[in-house]
């Protein structure tokens, strides 16, 4: 089901006119793994520990762990946590340790869980150093590009945002708390880039950061060799998780070869500690060669076994239903679903290697979705049938197959409120049984959503913050002011509309004055191209800042408005400059 067929769903049974009133069936009984619970009651409560003389870390205040390492002269930052306050707590929390000022921060990576708490440790104004690997810079391009609401909105699902907290909701996101929308996650964008590696003195006491991508292209480990303490990042963690060489959000920048060789250097510190972006640290070099080495053979096997599978003619679904990891190779380490699903991670790396293509011709001519449904529902009986069928699977508690049969019968209709009702409780039904927390919240927030059930809190939240914008200057994300200017061109881009063509091609210039970027668009036939101004003259320039083309590229200004900023100011032939905005779809 699409995402935006079920925010249209869950808008109509918010808004009383009938769906939350035609539940099919009952809702299954609330409950949570045992495991998972268990699992979860690790990163309780908050609290420093110390790992070393030098190194203490902030562990359970936010999703991931903030590493403070401590020389003569001042502290180091390690990972900033995911929002200000928490971050603010757990800075509190050393202060009352030591006064020393702190001589730089570092992202381990560009994921907001590790980013979206530095204002707490640089304050507005500062002048310390912000660490970060160059293609950092490359990642914002990716979290600001038109597809990044999207993205953002598989982040929320799978950690469980926008979900009630307990037994009906989320416990945690398996490598971390408990964590909801309220608080700030703020950005700075780095002032110190680097390739290879960087060492930091802190008077008696060095850090050096080395390039080491994981999670993201841009992931850096670091190395207190004084005490023998390394930070890994999410490459390696603490959490008994597999290692997630892939995700169901998807990540341009996450490359599972590339990971698994920053695992095997690893290797080479013969560090004594280990500290990951998630869960508890890990001390005594034999604890920390043995998690490291068994992480790097899990990889390994999930990547190879893949591309064996691969080899031998086996489609994504074949290859991620049938791959296991031996238990021979773990070395007594859990590697277990508590995060992403070992499944899941699968069929990405399979996505990465070969393509959506799996080797069955039929891919190749196979019908429609709706189409296909409307055959298998008349070959199953009818609608009335498959709907008795998902009922009678259901009241089983064979939730997978109720809610395959409601999603044909959603797919012919879906306005059918009884096949909703039967697929999210369905989706429920999985969630409280589940081990693994990320599954849990990506169900039990897409049920909520299907609906209507989602948090009144975030629904008045959402709708204070637009009134409030209407009165006053809309608030910009630190990450899309920090992105590039380009980002925002591919968003105009993509709000053409090739059924609202117009008479004549026109081309606009666009002049993003704070950034001293220039972008020239035409408009031609209903589609925006990239042109060059030597191959054809604009019609008209809009002149405006980097502040002003994200209002007018995220539509949270609109066209006629945005002229009225002082930033804002246009020449040339300024009907067809109306025209070409006017011919843009702002939904």
């Amino acid at each position: 089901m699409s995402l935006r067929t079920v925010l249209s769903i869950s808008l109509v049974a918010l808004t009383g006119t009938g769906l939350l009133s035609a539940e099919a069936v009952e809702r299954p009984e609330a409950g949570v793994s045992e495991k998972l619970l268990t699992h979860q009651s690790v990163f309780q409560p908050p609290r420093l520990i110390d790992v070393s003389e030098r190194v203490t870390v902030a562990y359970g205040y936010t999703m991931s762990n903030i590493v403070m390492i401590e020389g003569d002269d001042g502290i180091f930052i390690f990972d900033t946590g995911m929002r200000v306050e928490k971050a603010e707590l757990a800075l509190k929390a050393l202060r009352t340790r030591t006064s020393k000022p702190i001589l730089g921060v570092a992202y381990s990576h560009g994921h907001g869980d590790h980013t979206g708490g530095v204002r707490a440790f640089i304050p507005e104004g500062s002048d310390i150093p912000l660490y970060a690997h160059r293609n950092a810079l490359r990642y914002l391009g990716d979290v600001t590009s038109p597809t990044a609401d999207v993205f953002r909105l598989r982040a929320v699902q799978q950690l469980g945002l926008i979900l009630p907290e307990g037994v009906e909701g989320t416990v945690g996101s398996g490598g971390g708390p408990v964590i909801n929308l309220g608080g700030t996650v703020s950005y700075l964008t780095p002032t110190h880039l680097f390739d290879d590696e960087v060492t930091i003195d802190l008077g008696g006491t060095t850090v050096k950061l080395f390039h080491a991508p994981g999670d993201l292209d841009d992931g850096i480990g670091a190395w207190v060799e004084e005490d023998g303490v390394l930070s890994t990042g999410d490459t390696v963690v603490g959490t008994k998780t597999h290692p997630i060489l892939s995700t169901p959000r998807y990540e341009k920048g996450r490359d599972a070869e590339a990971y698994i060789a920053s695992i095997n250097h690893f290797r080479d510190f013969g560090a004594t500690h280990l500290v990951g972006g998630h869960g508890l640290p890990i001390n005594g070099a034999q604890n920390v060669s043995t998690l490291i080495d068994s992480t790097l053979l899990v990889g390994r096997y999930i990547m190879d076994e893949t591309l064996r599978q691969i080899d031998a003619g086996a489609t994504p679904a074949q290859t991620a239903a049938a791959l296991r990891i031996p238990a021979g190779i773990t070395s007594g380490e859990e590697f277990d679903d508590y995060y992403h699903r070992l499944n899941w991670i699968v069929r990405g790396v399979y996505n990465k290697e070969m393509g959506w293509y799996g080797g069955d011709t039929l891919e190749l001519v196979a019908l429609a979705p709706k189409d296909r449904a409307s055959k298998l529902i008349e070959a199953l009986g009818g609608a009335e049938s498959v709907q008795t069928q998902a009922e009678a699977a259901y009241n089983e508690g064979d939730y997978r197959w109720a809610a395959e049969l409601a999603t044909e019968l959603l797919l012919q209709d879906e306005n059918n409120a009884e096949a909703l009702s039967i697929k999210a409780n369905s989706l429920r039904g999985v969630a409280y049984q589940s081990d693994s927390a990320n599954e849990r919240n990506y169900l039990l927030t897409e049920a909520d959503l299907m609906l209507g059930d989602i948090g009144m809190n975030v629904i008045f939240g959402q709708a204070f913050a637009r009134v409030t914008e209407f009165f006053s200057e809309p608030k910009i994300p630190d990450l899309a002011l920090a992105g590039p200017s380009s980002s925002f061109i591919s968003k105009l881009r993509v709000r053409s509309d090739v059924g609202r063509p117009m008479d004549e091609d026109i081309s606009v210039a666009v002049q993003v004055t704070d950034r001293e970027e220039s972008f020239q668009l035409t408009l031609t036939k209903g589609v925006m191209i990239h042109d060059r101004a030597a191959l054809r003259a604009p019609d008209a320039t809009l002149t405006l800042d980097h502040r002003s083309l994200i209002l007018l590229a995220d539509a949270r200004v609109t066209w006629d408005n945005i002229l009225d900023r002082d930033a804002v100011s246009v020449s040339g032939d300024e009907t067809k400059l109306q025209t070409f905005f006017e011919h843009l779809n702002w939904d």
